[in-house]
């Protein structure tokens, strides 16, 4: 993808390496054709990834949907590639859906992100998963039986992450026992009214101590982005790199953003 992968990258004094995570579904260029090339030409140096290829044969294409451990694991793996390659210690992550929140806090919680990751910025994130308009209830009162017949269908679809995402799962359970962040990370949260996967919006918030929680209509009241096309709207794109180089801060334009 256009702006990503230089391995030959060398980060400037003062900034890491930029990790973009897609989420559930999402192919990279899909997501981070619109952050990639901004990125890089704002003198980043920049990465993103694809892993978990769903097997369902009319999605062939879509990635990140198999189960979240086994993401988190390979994401430690390019983590680790990206440190070797270019000398830095610690990366940036930006990442949306599930690549903004249970993926990357698995990462951290499990497979040694904590001591590799500077800043966590989270586009529309589920951190606390999401009812799919009342789905998750559905599963919550017929008990077991069903669960365990969603599990094996999502198993055999390589769609794992899905019912890992439903709100009061077994995986969120764990992976926000104890606490939702880590000492020594920034975590800055990006979410919309608007947003059209996880419901309710507040379940993308962190209420932690230290977190920076961006409602993105408390910045402009004329963005309507929806969670499936945040990650092309111009102006929070502003917020998110204005929350990854603070330094170079610039005031965010409040401009139209129609509701699709």
């Amino acid at each position: 993808m256009p702006g990503t992968n230089d391995f030959t990258c060398k980060p400037r004094k003062g900034t890491h390496p930029v990790v973009l995570v897609p989420g559930t579904t999402e192919d990279a260029f899909i997501t981070w054709s619109y952050y990639g090339p901004r990125l890089q030409q704002a003198g980043l140096c920049v990465y993103t990834f694809n892993y978990n290829p769903m097997t369902h044969p009319l999605m062939e294409a879509s990635a990140t949907t198999g189960n979240i451990y086994s993401t988190a694991a390979f994401m430690a793996h390019f983590v680790d590639k990206v440190l070797k390659a270019t000398g830095a210690d610690k990366v940036d992550l930006i990442g949306h859906s599930q690549g903004g929140g249970p993926l990357p806090r698995a990462y951290i919680k499990y497979y040694g992100g904590d001591k590799k990751v500077n800043h966590l910025i989270g586009l529309v994130p589920s951190n606390k998963g999401t009812s799919l308009l009342g789905i998750e209830k559905f599963f919550n009162k017929t008990g077991k039986p069903a669960n365990t017949i969603l599990t094996a269908v999502a198993k055999h679809m390589n769609m794992e992450s899905v019912p890992q995402q439903l709100q009061g799962s077994t995986f969120l359970k764990e992976l926000n026992d104890g606490g939702m962040t880590f000492p020594g990370i920034k975590y800055t949260v990006i979410a919309t009214r608007f947003d059209n996967r996880v419901f309710p919006w507040t379940n993308a918030l962190i209420p932690e101590p230290g977190v920076k929680n961006i409602v993105i209509q408390d910045v402009c009241h004329l963005d309507f982005s929806v969670h499936t096309n945040i990650t092309y709207d111009p102006m929070t794109f502003q917020v998110v790199f204005n929350a990854l180089a603070p330094d170079r801060a610039t005031p965010v334009r409040c401009s139209v953003r129609p509701l699709t």
